[in-house]
């Protein structure tokens, strides 16, 4: 469950992050166009390559740090998962320890309960034969 958990996180990180890329790179392009309007206005040579290749670097340089906080959220939702299954672990062992001595106490009881009425019953066979 906890695997399913984690996968489907990531999952949607990646969905998450692609929209967020292709809206990014939509408006690289916008940018780029505008720039390469400007260069011709202006009469510059450096075609529109010069605005593609400065947009790019900037577009992976988000996502790597958008996918290292979603890696990050994963992990730290996976550990929570996994101390809190731990911790209900650790509470079903703590009460069936606690129940397997409340029984065993009763066992006992039961048993001494029984030791004595065996023993009344000798004492008041041997006190009609006497």
């Amino acid at each position: 469950m906890r695997l399913t958990l984690v996968l489907l996180l990531g999952l949607l990180g990646c969905l998450l992050l692609s929209q967020q890329g292709s809206g990014q790179g939509s408006s690289s392009s916008t940018e780029s166009s505008t720039d390469s309007t400007t260069d011709s206005a202006a009469g510059s040579t450096a075609g529109p390559e010069t605005g593609v290749t400065t947009a790019a670097p900037a577009t992976s340089v988000t996502d790597a740090s958008e996918t290292t906080e979603t890696t990050e959220a994963t992990d730290s939702s996976s550990a929570t998962t996994s101390a809190s299954a731990s911790a209900a672990a650790r509470r079903r062992r703590i009460r069936a320890r606690r129940r397997r001595a409340r029984l065993a106490r009763q066992r006992r009881k039961r048993q001494a309960q029984k030791r004595r009425q065996q023993q009344r019953r000798r004492q008041q066979r041997r006190s009609r034969r006497g």
